[in-house]
């Protein structure tokens, strides 16, 4: 049922907590371009945390989650907001010409991020005002006309329409947003992958490697300076975003169960599956390329460890699929669904004949 109190509540709340994100983000900006006049304004940034901390405690009203979760609540929102800051921090040392892409892509993400986080809050309320499962009046079971998957004592119950969205809606949109992250005008990314590939190189192993901006030709970001050894070009595959964009396409469309009380909270695992999965591609990306260069700057030839460390590195994709499991079950079981589907229809047709 609608409930439009409820949805005016979130909006109003996300409202606060995104004009928190930007005043952080704000800060970290001012931060860099008046640091010498105004140093200060780095402090100022426990403000926002104070209100993030102030405004979870606001939402829960009377209604009162327990500690250990209002304080991860809590930890979210300030782990978001700081993110937001540290954009602000970066962006006026970033050299590339479309580097005002990167707050204009990341806030509305984080802002998002808010809503969802809104809206986890709200579930950690609702779990409190639940009956306990003793004082529930037994409901009759609702009986289905196509297969039921338990697992993990949930059922999924999928529709045709929501797997062959996943069978197209994946694979689509992983290369739509892959297009999209090719853009010069996300090249923002170049920059910062190439310069904390330099700053790791450098402090590792002591190598002098530079980061070189060239805002023509096909390479805008470059490795220079590796020795006695040839300059290396960046571009967009180098980042490994493409990872990140298939499992994007794969959770975002992930089938939700039909059944209410397994996909009562699907977009919070959604979100943290995402997230956690994209954080571990990004570090192994960087480690990759730490190898690759501090190889070829001792003398291997590039494309005999370009291709072989870049194909080793896939094993952290069946990893990434392993911890997915633990949070969308729903992407695994939906394939195992479709096959009981198939099958199904397959015996039926039989039986007729």
């Amino acid at each position: 049922m609608f409930d439009k109190k409820s949805l005016i509540k979130k909006l109003l709340f996300w409202s606060i907590f995104t004009a928190n994100l930007i005043f952080a983000y704000l800060l970290g900006y001012w931060g860099t371009i008046f640091g010498s006049s105004l140093a200060f304004l780095y402090f100022l940034v426990i403000i926002p945390i104070i209100l993030s901390v102030f405004s979870v405690r606001l939402y829960e009203s009377n209604r009162r989650i327990i500690l250990k979760k209002e304080v991860l609540i809590s930890v979210y929102f300030i782990l978001n907001l700081l993110f937001a800051y540290l954009i602000g921090l970066y962006l006026p040392f970033m050299e590339s010409i479309r580097r005002d892409f990167f707050p204009i892509f990341m806030l509305p993400m984080l802002a998002i991020l808010n809503f969802v986080l809104i809206k986890r809050l709200q579930y950690y309320l609702d779990e409190e005002v639940k009956k306990p499962e003793s004082e529930k009046e037994p409901l009759e079971e609702i009986k289905y006309d196509k297969p039921v998957i338990e697992y993990e004592d949930k059922k999924y119950i999928f529709s045709i329409e929501s797997l062959l969205l996943l069978a197209i809606g994946a694979p689509l949109s992983a290369y739509l947003i892959y297009i999209f992250f090719d853009l010069e005008i996300n090249y923002w990314l170049h920059e910062i992958v190439v310069k904390q590939t330099v700053y790791f190189l450098n402090l590792l192993f002591d190598m002098g490697v530079q980061a070189t901006y060239s805002p023509i030709g096909k390479y805008h970001w470059s490795f220079t300076n590796i020795g006695s050894r040839s300059s290396i070009g960046f571009e967009t595959f180098c980042t490994g975003v493409q990872a990140i964009c298939v499992f994007a396409g794969v959770i975002i469309f992930a089938p939700h169960s039909q059944d209410k009380d397994t996909s009562r909270d699907i977009i919070w695992r959604k979100t943290k599956s995402l997230i956690i999965s994209s954080v571990i591609f990004y570090a192994v990306n960087i480690i990759r390329m730490l190898i690759q260069i501090y190889l070829y700057y001792i003398g291997y030839a590039w494309d005999d460890i370009h291709y072989s460390i870049s194909a080793a590195s896939s094993f952290i994709a069946a990893i990434i699929v392993l911890l997915m499991h633990k949070w969308i079950p729903e992407f695994i079981i939906s394939l195992i669904y479709a096959y009981s589907l198939i099958k199904q229809k397959i015996t039926g047709r039989s039986k007729k004949k």
